[in-house]
């Protein structure tokens, strides 16, 4: 094994570790013994916990899914909103597509992260949710501008980190083996449901929602791409 290819082991040997117990409570011997290796070899590739740590934060927010990179490409308009939104909610209530890092360790970074400085969820929020947003924003008032939007109160950017909070917590309540919240509903149901409660709550009318927001469509739209990259 290359020392590039140790230290990518370490990294995702102790993913599930910070997401199970946090920064502070993780120390170097658990480390070590979860990536199989000694407390001397782990040091001689990253010698704080701190920098084990941080290529963690920069191993999460490498890489930039194609589907993602293709939807900001589109010209805002209604019908990219809709991609956009169901794109995002796909990816916290269903966990679509499946990256380097599964998503349920994602969540749970992000949850023991908030209990402690906020570092990783402010470094996760900069690298990776603030751009998407801005495409967001700059969809919805376009939107709003073709008259298939009314325009409220929220800026168009925090309207889409609404929508994003929404998936979030829809994420964090079934995180558990069994949800904290049971919304009767199957997974699709669930994440259309979502998709269209974020859209009204953006302002997109009945008429443009109803033009826009096909799901077997954008369903099909996503699994096929998925498999093409």
């Amino acid at each position: 094994m290359t020392a590039e290819d140790r230290k990518l082991a370490i990294v995702k040997a102790a993913l599930p570790l910070f997401a199970r117990k946090g920064y502070a409570e993780t120390t170097t011997r658990e480390l070590a013994r979860a990536a199989g290796v000694s407390e001397p070899l782990l040091y001689r590739h990253f010698p704080s916990k701190e920098a084990l740590y941080l290529e963690i934060q920069n191993f999460s927010c490498g890489g930039i899914d194609p589907i993602a990179g293709k939807l900001s490409a589109l010209e805002p308009s209604t019908s990219a909103l809709v991609h956009l939104v169901y794109y995002l909610m796909r990816a916290l209530v269903l966990g679509k597509p499946v990256g380097a890092m599964e998503w349920d360790t994602r969540h749970r970074l992000m949850v023991k992260s908030f209990l402690e400085d906020g570092a990783y969820a402010r470094l996760v929020y900069k690298n990776r949710l603030d751009c998407f947003c801005s495409r967001i924003g700059a969809c919805l008032n376009a939107a709003i501008a073709a008259g298939e939007a009314v325009r409220g109160p929220v800026n168009a950017t925090n309207s889409a980190r609404f929508a994003h909070h929404i998936g979030a917590w829809v994420a964090l309540v079934r995180l558990p083996k069994k949800p904290a919240v049971d919304y009767h509903l199957t997974d699709e149901e669930l994440l259309n449901q979502a998709v269209w409660f974020v859209l009204r709550g953006m302002g997109l009318t009945d008429k443009a929602i109803a033009a826009h927001f096909k799901p077997k469509t954008l369903s099909l739209f996503f699994e096929q791409d998925s498999k093409i990259d």
